[in-house]
């Protein structure tokens, strides 16, 4: 049986470390093109009536990793989205407390001060609550018995 809770947990761990993911691959595909484009003017050379196999393979290469990197930036995206929507229908003291600890990743003293709280200790509580209720709101059902 899945433990939901955990599940959710490496979910909005995971959500924490995609805006970085999604700078890098955009990083990536800046390079991909820039690398590619042509460097000034081409003259053509008419004694050859190819081109040569190198250059067709680079070309071909450059192309698949621009294609892969694309689908990456795009699929990155959708996850980010579709666990924003599920943080977005949290009251406000769950969300405010899995953006503080999953997301920007801030100290318990921190997040207890942010969130009014006087304690790291109630802000376990409290993330205890908001992971229960994200788990339920993203696994659906499945996650009762684990939350």
């Amino acid at each position: 049986m899945i433990n939901y809770f955990d599940a959710a947990e490496n979910t909005l761990r995971g959500r924490g470390f995609l805006d970085s993911a999604l700078k890098n691959l955009e990083r990536r595909k800046e390079r991909i093109v820039q690398h590619g484009s042509p460097a000034g003017y081409p003259s053509p050379d008419f004694s050859k009536p190819y081109a040569s196999t190198s250059a067709v393979n680079d070309t071909l290469a450059e192309c698949l990793e621009l294609a892969e990197v694309v689908r990456e930036i795009k699929a990155t995206e959708e996850k980010i989205q579709e666990i924003d929507a599920v943080i977005s229908r949290l009251g406000e003291a769950e969300r405010d407390i899995i953006r503080l600890w999953y997301i920007e990743r801030k100290s318990k003293e921190e997040i207890a001060a942010a969130v009014n709280y006087a304690s790291a200790t109630s802000v376990y509580d409290l993330r205890n609550k908001a992971v229960a209720e994200f788990a339920l709101r993203y696994f659906g059902a499945g996650a009762l018995p684990s939350v």
